[in-house]
C-alpha cells in the first residue's frame, strides 16, 4: 500500500512559528520590506482604478529554496499579515535586513517545513 504526501500548505492554518519553504522556481509569494506599503495595498488594492507601484528594492519574491518563518501575526481590515523572518538559499548583499511583511494568500506554493518552538 502505499499513500502520497501532499506537503504544501493549506488556505486557513498558519501559526506563528511555521516555517515554509519555496520548492518552486518561481512563486507569487511577495514579501514587503515596509508595513505601511503592504497596508496599503490591502486596504485599497486598486485605489483611483490603478496599480500603485513600489519600487522592487522595497520588496522579495521568494525563489526555490528560500524559507520564511512567521514572526508575528497581525490583522488590517480582517485580512491577516505576517511579520516573517527571510532564510535565503543564497545571501546577497543588499538583504541585510532579513525581516518582510506578506499576506498568506499565496502560501499554498509553499512547502510547510517545521513548527519552531523558540
Amino acid at each position: 500500500m502505499c499513500f502520497a504526501v501532499n506537503g504544501y500548505s493549506d488556505a486557513t492554518n498558519f501559526e506563528v512559528g511555521d516555517v515554509f519553504e519555496s520548492k518552486k522556481s518561481t512563486t507569487s509569494v511577495l514579501l514587503y520590506k515596509s508595513k505601511l506599503d503592504l497596508k496599503e495595498l490591502v486596504r485599497e488594492p486598486f485605489a483611483s482604478g490603478t496599480w500603485k507601484l513600489i519600487h522592487s528594492k522595497y520588496t522579495y519574491t521568494l525563489e526555490k529554496g528560500d524559507k520564511i518563518i512567521l514572526l508575528a501575526s497581525l490583522e488590517e481590515r480582517g485580512k491577516e499579515i505576517f511579520r516573517v523572518a527571510l532564510v535565503p538559499k543564497k545571501k546577497a548583499l543588499y538583504q541585510n535586513n532579513p525581516y518582510y511583511y506578506v499576506v498568506p494568500d499565496n502560501f499554498n506554493q509553499l512547502v510547510f517545513v517545521e513548527h519552531l518552538t523558540e
